[in-house]
């Protein structure tokens, strides 16, 4: 009697526990239709680790991450549960979802990899080859924009390359503009002293003209005796000349005999 309660007992909670994770897997249908799909994902997630073995709800599991916009999360599901899968047509499929949350996360590489895997096991998929070369044309636009992005870029350092040298080369003109006006300057210094120079040697000239003449006679610029001192010197003269006739004339009535006598 006991033994037979026993196995009642065992009876009532296992139906009670199947009863529990079917209800479970109602409740996140209902959601995944209400279109509440975080919702969805939990009752799935809770029903599938209260399932018995065998039951497999990974397919739900995934399509309620992946509507969710949990594309990471669908990616884990769909990893981990790919052997799990039996036939070549739900291994296929499984890949080619595999390669859809990859897309969304624009990983385009790990993307291909997956429909190829899908494409292997059923190679008549359409949806999957035209996913596949949907994800290669993404792989080509990424490349060609990096390399636009590149050669932008290299444009952008040579223009900085070019106006740090056109800068450099202006600092050097206009250093040789300052050295140019400096030497300008010597030159006029220069030039300025030698003029000095031959002033001073005029003016030298000039005075030793002047007093190349007797002491107290004064010239001008030209050698020619002033005015004043050819007036003196003419007076002089002429004051010369009356004391030589006064002399003369004296030197004359002393010898002479008288005009009515005779000297025979």
């Amino acid at each position: 009697m006991k033994t037979v309660a026993v196995l009642a007992v065992l009876f009532v909670v296992s139906n009670v526990y199947a009863q529990d994770w079917r209800d479970t897997l109602e409740l996140a249908r209902t959601a995944y239709k209400s279109k509440d799909y975080d919702k969805a994902l939990g009752f799935y997630e809770k029903a599938q680790s209260a399932a018995p073995d065998g039951v497999d709800l990974s397919d739900e599991m995934g399509q309620s991450a992946y509507k969710a916009k949990r594309y990471n999360v669908a990616e884990k599901i769909y990893q981990q549960n790919q052997g799990n899968k039996a036939s070549s047509k739900a291994q296929a499929d499984n890949y080619h979802n595999l390669g859809n949350a990859r897309m969304r996360q624009e990983d385009y590489e790990g993307a291909v990899e997956a429909y190829k895997d899908a494409l292997r096991r059923n190679p008549k998929d359409e949806k999957t080859r035209y996913n596949l070369s949907e994800a290669k044309r993404k792989i080509k636009k990424k490349e060609e924009e990096e390399k636009k992005q590149n050669q932008n870029q290299q444009k952008q350092n040579g223009n900085n390359g070019n106006q740090s040298q056109n800068q450099n080369g202006n600092n050097q003109q206009q250093q040789q503009g300052n050295n140019s006006q400096g030497n300008n300057g010597q030159k006029k210094n220069q030039q300025g002293n030698k003029g000095q120079g031959q002033q001073s040697q005029g003016n030298q000239r000039q005075r030793k003209g002047q007093g190349g003449g007797k002491s107290g006679e004064r010239r001008d610029g030209k050698g020619q005796l002033s005015n004043k001192t050819a007036d003196r010197m003419l007076d002089d003269l002429m004051k010369r000349e009356a004391e030589t006739q006064r002399r003369m004339a004296g030197y004359g009535s002393g010898s002479s005999k008288s005009k009515s006598g005779k000297d025979w």
